[in-house]
């Protein structure tokens, strides 16, 4: 198969740069820098001249394997005769603590690798907007904007998509689609250990990566095609380099890379980023005014390579920002009413608890911060100018019980236990003395990026009950912090150690095990909420089945029976779609091309948004049926 290619330059790549530094896996986020890299500006050039498809991109795949291999064959040939390696002798020579937080890693990420490879998208957004405009994409040949219902199709940012594109094109449909979070997943757990090892040290590396790859939201992210852990991932590279030398020349290219993909992939990378930006320009001063001891020279070299990361980092979205700017007038697109109107003191903190309470499962803390809201800081707490979304899903009243913050859902579970880590070890790291000065230096710096980070998000954007897959980046970012309280408190308690991993690493690979919507070992429905959206075992069900196995059941014998009717009874390939801006869209995709093997075309009809005005994908004339989204068919003559 054609994908084949891509993987292989991944290889390739990897192979290159850890014949080159010897660690593998900063070998691994270089290479997807480069690959993400690589796949932006190739999707954004291939659609200039509507040359998005399997051709084109199967020939660009081609051609950079071939050459990554010429260069690995190279490398290869220089290198000593005596090199060898030794990762079994080097696992081995690690305490017992180390050894199961490796152990437990890996049986997560196989695990996620399994559900995300047998498992097709089913997540809600995947079904109305993440992969509809993968499909219009390939079908069009361009990411340009065309006529939707949904303009979350067209306007949010689409660097994560780009890659499932590129994927689809060449495995030909959805098998890989779910990798990239699962990648993203791998990518995040690696920058992170990297980033443990530079801020705390060499022991401390090994614990962090139990508690990243042990997070709930991640593992639930894993295996979907949402976008927060490939936000994540790309931060955490960023990050990673931001810390990583004093000397920031040999990084820009790869902080520009890191920045610039995260800015392309979700506008939350804004809010998280602008901190980490702020330290960056911190050091960067820091580092020249202890070169040169001029202030004025500092301040210009801060200028001048705080420009270069921030503008070079920007060529990455502009793309996407100038097409939102001409269909909508606005450069980050259409806010779907989440943009937050906090005008008071009382109003951030009303936002800033309830987020909290999104990852604390504690009885009764909603009923407690409800009343905080009523008797201290008089604010309305379902304040619509706050709360995102209608009376039904408002804080006062959803979920009523907190336990179902617990259940592995990709869009709400909760992380009770990182959380209470998060705040206990910020405050020992605040509370405590470092032997050496610039270690706790970098560590409180990362750590007040990550409290800036949450007050921006909490300032900025509304409440949302599914909000807290949004807060995903600054989690993983709070690992390295954990990771030193666990060290410096564990470290003369092996026993302990060996426990607290083992304990972390059973309820990491029970969550892995059971995603609600596609588990491996499906969930007893003993919960109300729980009954509604849990789907059978994966490993027993037809993948055409899956797609509606999580949220929406009911709604494949009604697709099924609109496909059934347009292509057998009217014999019907070109078809038209009326939906509304929050309806499944994927599974009509996914049906007709299983109908016709993929001899159709698809687009929406009757827009009444602001894309109404844009290039139709075809002529109405060439339409021979409209169906909706409510299962309503009409034929035209």
């Amino acid at each position: 198969m054609a994908i084949v290619l891509i993987f292989a330059s991944f290889l390739f790549a990897i192979a290159i740069l850890y014949l080159r530094e010897n660690q593998f896996r900063l070998a691994f986020i270089k290479a997807c820098i480069i690959h993400g890299c690589l796949i932006i500006f190739s999707t954004e050039l291939l659609s200039l001249t509507r040359s998005l498809d399997f051709t084109h991109v199967a020939s660009f795949w081609l051609i950079t394997s071939l050459v990554n291999f010429s260069v690995l064959w190279n490398c290869y040939r220089k290198l000593p005769a005596n090199r060898t390696f030794k990762l079994k002798s080097n696992f081995e020579t690690l305490d017992r603590a180390s050894q199961i937080s490796i152990a437990v890693t890996i049986a997560v990420l196989l695990i996620s690798l399994i559900t995300a490879l047998i498992a097709p998208p089913n997540n809600w957004d995947s079904m109305t907007y993440h992969m509809p405009r993968v499909m219009h994409w390939i079908q069009n040949r361009t990411v340009a904007h065309y006529p939707t219902h949904s303009l979350r199709q067209i306007s949010f940012p689409p660097g994560a998509a780009y890659i499932v594109t590129h994927l689809q094109i060449l495995a030909g449909g959805d098998r890989f689609a779910n990798c990239v979070q699962w990648l993203s997943f791998v990518g995040s757990i690696f920058g992170i250990s990297l980033l443990t090892k530079k801020l705390v040290g060499e022991q401390a590396q090994w614990i962090s990566l139990v508690l990243c790859a042990s997070i709930p939201m991640a593992i639930a992210q894993s295996t979907t095609t949402q976008t927060d852990l490939v936000t994540s991932f790309w931060l955490v590279c960023f990050t990673y380099f931001l810390f990583a030398s004093p000397d920031f020349k040999s990084n820009l290219f790869w902080m520009i890379g890191s920045l610039g993909l995260a800015l392309v992939t979700k506008p939350t990378a804004i809010i998280f980023g602008i901190p980490l930006f702020v330290v960056f320009g911190f050091l960067t001063f820091r580092r020249s005014f202890i070169q040169n001891s001029s202030v004025i020279k500092s301040c210009l070299n801060t200028v001048k390579v705080c420009s270069i990361v921030g503008l070079g980092s920007l060529t990455f979205p502009i793309w996407s920002w100038l097409r939102n700017a001409q269909t909508l007038n606005q450069f980050l697109g259409t806010d779907m009413g989440t943009r937050s109107e906090v005008n008071s003191l009382p109003e951030l903190i009303s936002i800033f608890l309830k987020n909290l309470s999104l990852n604390l499962t504690l009885p009764g803390l909603r009923q407690f911060i409800t009343l905080i809201h009523e008797y201290f800081l008089k604010v309305d707490v379902n304040k619509p100018a706050l709360t995102l979304g209608n009376p039904v899903v408002a804080f006062s009243t959803i979920r009523t019980s907190p336990l179902n913050l617990l259940f592995p859902m990709e869009d709400s579970v909760a992380n009770p236990i990182h959380l209470i880590l998060g705040v206990v070890a910020v405050s020992y790291l605040w509370s405590s003395y470092f032997r050496r000065a610039d270690q706790k230096l970098r560590l409180l710096l990362l750590s007040g990026a990550i409290a800036t980070g949450y007050l921006l998000y909490c300032y900025l954007l509304k409440w949302q009950p599914w909000g807290n897959r949004l807060l995903l980046p600054l989690f993983i970012l709070q690992t390295p912090i954990i990771s030193y309280y666990l060290a410096d408190c564990l470290k003369i308690r092996s026993n302990l150690s060996v426990k607290l991993t083992s304990l972390i690493g059973v309820v990491a690979i029970l969550y892995a095990l059971t995603p609600i919507r596609h588990p491996l070992v499906p969930l007893p429905n003993w919960s109300p909420y729980l009954a509604q959206g849990q789907s059978e075992s994966i490993l027993w069900l037809p993948r055409q089945q899956i797609y509606f196995g999580g949220s929406l059941k009911y709604l494949e014998i009604t697709d099924r029976k609109i496909v059934d009717t347009v292509i057998d009874r009217d014999h019907c390939h070109t078809i038209g779609l009326i939906s509304g801006e929050d309806d499944w869209e994927y599974p009509l995709w996914v049906l007709f091309n299983e109908k016709t093997s993929g001899n159709f075309r698809l687009k929406h009809v009757d827009v009444k948004n602001e894309s109404a005005k844009l290039e139709p994908e075809f002529p109405d004339s060439e339409l021979c049926a409209i169906v909706s989204t409510k299962g309503h068919i009409q034929s035209i003559p």
